[in-house]
């Protein structure tokens, strides 16, 4: 079974509209737009749009021989650096495998690229002080 998501942002300030826009489509993220109404300043963000629906992990580059290949990296580093100073962008993706397991997560970044980041399974951790017998909702 494969792993289906959908991803999307909040709104928020960038430095350089173009370069936001150019970046998210280089990661088949759809940008999107919204005008903050207390500021009138054009707001950006960003939906998923990859082949699962979750934020990318790899990108297709090019080595030193000249072929392609798939490298790793931090798509929230990267977005960080895009924030105008003060911003805080945030992402939640919700996921699943069939039925087999449900999933969620929300992370935070600012333009410094500090990071936070919560997910559903926290929930096990916080019902132990309910009582015991707990089980995990998956499979």
């Amino acid at each position: 079974a494969d792993y289906y998501a959908t991803t999307r942002s909040n709104y928020f300030r960038v430095k350089d509209k173009q370069k936001f826009i150019e970046w998210c489509k280089s990661l088949d993220l759809e940008p999107i737009f919204r005008t903050d109404k207390k500021t009138n300043d054009e707001l950006l963000g960003f939906l998923a749009n990859t082949h699962n629906g979750a934020l990318p992990s790899d990108r297709i580059i090019e080595n030193a021989e000249g072929r392609e290949c798939q490298k790793e990296f931090d798509c929230f580093v990267e977005l960080s650096t895009h924030l105008m100073d003060g911003e805080v962008a945030i992402v939640i993706e919700i996921g699943y495998e069939k039925m087999r397991y449900l999933c969620g997560f929300a992370n935070a970044v600012n333009s410094k690229g500090e990071r936070v980041a919560i997910s559903l399974d926290d929930i096990y951790e916080k019902a132990e002080k309910l009582g015991g017998g707990i089980t995990e909702a998956a499979y």
